[in-house]
């Protein structure tokens, strides 16, 4: 789905705003099929630099079968709605593009699982601001570029 078919709704989804300061989430992981593959809580807090236009994102996942995994982001915010990410588990870095309400990010990572193995997964995210304090996310995780999960996040700012 092109992102221009969001210009012009509101409230805006910034991410050098929506990610600066303390947030909290929730997280359920459905197999393309509809089985619940896992849940999770997420804690996060991010720091805005406006002079480089960088946020840095923290966000810690914690998994109902005990593993964890936290991602230190860099996102910088770049010309005309587009912006770039890195993290150190990152194939690459991370493209996003924002209008109005939504936000799409696209990335590969080296993700860990349970057990202490880890995959290198494709992620396609799409953030949809609720209000000032409320997103809801829709994401794909597959590998080789097709999809086996659905990813349903809430992230709400504390």
């Amino acid at each position: 789905m092109p992102i221009e078919q969001f210009k012009g709704t509101n409230p805006l989804f910034l991410p050098e705003r929506f990610f600066a300061g303390r947030l909290e989430g929730w997280a359920v992981l459905e197999s393309l099929v509809g089985g619940l593959l896992k849940r999770a809580t997420i804690s996060g807090h991010g720091e805005f630099e406006p002079d480089t236009q960088t946020v840095l994102f923290t966000e810690a996942y914690t998994f109902d079968d005990g593993h964890s995994d936290a991602l230190h982001w860099t996102i910088r915010k770049g010309d005309g709605g587009k912006y770039t990410g890195l993290e150190n588990r990152l194939e690459g870095e991370a493209i996003g593009e924002q209008s109005g309400c939504a936000f799409h990010w696209k990335y590969t990572r080296d993700t860990p699982q349970a057990g202490g193995k880890s995959f290198k997964l494709n992620f396609d995210d799409w953030f949809y601001a609720i209000d000032e304090r409320a997103c809801i996310v829709r994401g794909s995780a597959g590998r080789a570029g097709i999809p086996f999960a659905t990813a349903h996040v809430t992230y709400r700012k504390v």
